[in-house]
């Protein structure tokens, strides 16, 4: 017997157990190239760096049979045909099996159209849970309209991860939490504040179900605020991003109402029937700012015996971006680098600059015009070093 005998499991027929190992490798491979990260991934890391250091336990003993426990869980998923993973919130789900009635998503932040019957018969309900309401503070993604910053004018979302004490333990609690601060924005940019198409909005009732969020405003929204605000569109975007984000299901199709039933916001856009959603990866450019800086964070103040490193994303052409430093107005360094994946596609970019000075900092990313050099979008933070 040779020795690539005495390792066939009595199961498996000659060949056969490559056969799997083939099939799992193809699938893995398959299924990674379809990850993006989500915003529960800088929620995560957001609240990492905000809470502190965090001191484990169990040592790496613990770790060690996590590899073939989770090796063990894919062989049967591909042996059963059934796959399992993490909600993506830039993935537009289907609707559920075997619910006819429920309203397919649009993929480029459009409205969409019911695929069956009206879904007013089965009213939705507000996700509950059997746990008491709790107040506690968390860090919510919230999404503003902002101007580009480029030599033209335009203008798109930013997101920032504002801390508020939210009442409640649920996604709708959250939810409204979130959308408060994105109808009534306190934040602002090293470039200037951010915009209020909405202002004067109020939100009332946020629910969340398996099929939509659905989110009730006070008034339909003032036609000229948005207009002179990044536009109508932008405006619907924000909220349905901000949402999203909280809620943290994925692309769940986002419902509005006015006072309860149906209207048309900014007197442009009718909420009668249509749900809607975020446009495809292939079109985030249409909703987001080209250029975002997520660390530091906006005045954040950093220990001058730690290295600093500037994090982003951006949608950019071929993937180039610039930067600078300054300090005090005059400039401290300059360069360039590299977004993982370029336009139309949003990717992530790191700047390390090193141990600093003690002193007061701005970092500005910017894109440039690959025709004429003129700066198409840019982003900046302020932050302290000492």
């Amino acid at each position: 017997m040779s020795d690539r005998t005495e390792f066939l499991h009595p199961d498996y027929e000659p060949g056969e157990f490559d056969r799997v190992e083939r099939e799992l490798r193809r699938s893995l491979i398959q299924e990674a190239s379809a990850v993006r990260p989500s915003d529960r991934l800088d929620t995560i890391l957001h609240e990492a760096r905000t809470a502190g250091p965090v001191t484990a336990t169990g040592g790496a003993g613990v770790r060690r049979w996590l590899v073939p426990a989770a090796a063990a869980a894919v062989v049967a998923a591909i042996a059963g045909g059934v796959w399992l993973s993490n909600e993506d919130p830039t993935v537009t789900p289907g609707p559920p099996a075997g619910n006819p009635s429920v309203t397919v998503p649009a993929p480029s932040g459009t409205a969409s159209t019911p695929s069956g019957p009206a879904s007013a018969s089965t009213p939705p309900t507000t996700a509950t849970s059997s746990a008491p309401p709790a107040s506690a503070t968390v860090s919510l993604p919230v999404y503003f309209v902002g101007a580009t910053g480029g030599d033209k004018a335009g203008y798109g979302l930013y997101r920032e991860f504002v801390r508020r004490q939210v009442g409640g333990n649920g996604p709708a609690a959250r939810a409204k939490a979130a959308l408060v601060l994105a109808v009534a924005p306190s934040s602002s940019s090293a470039d200037g504040p951010y915009l209020q198409p909405w202002a004067g909005q109020t939100i009332g009732d946020v629910q969340v179900t398996d099929r939509a969020i659905t989110i009730d405003l006070a008034t339909s929204g003032d036609p000229a605020a948005a207009t002179a605000n990044g536009g109508a569109r932008l405006a619907v975007q924000e909220l349905v991003w901000t949402a999203q984000a909280a809620v943290q299901r994925g692309n769940l199709p986002v419902r509005f109402t006015v006072n309860g039933g149906d209207a048309t916001l900014f007197g442009s856009i009718a909420t009668a029937g249509r749900t809607f959603n975020r446009p495809s990866a292939d079109r985030l450019y249409e909703d987001l700012a080209p250029i975002w800086v997520t660390a530091p964070s906006r005045d954040q103040v950093l220990p001058a015996d730690k290295p600093v490193a500037v994090t982003g994303q951006a949608i950019v052409f071929e993937a180039t971006v610039a930067w600078e430093l300054t300090r005090g107005g005059t400039q401290v360094k300059e360069g360039h680098t590299m977004a993982s994946i370029g336009a139309p596609q949003q990717g992530t970019y790191s700047i390390p600059l090193g141990t600093l000075q003690p002193g007061s900092y701005v970092v500005k990313v910017y894109a440039a015009s690959p025709k004429d050099g003129s700066v198409t979008a840019q982003d900046s933070v302020t932050f302290t070093v000492k």
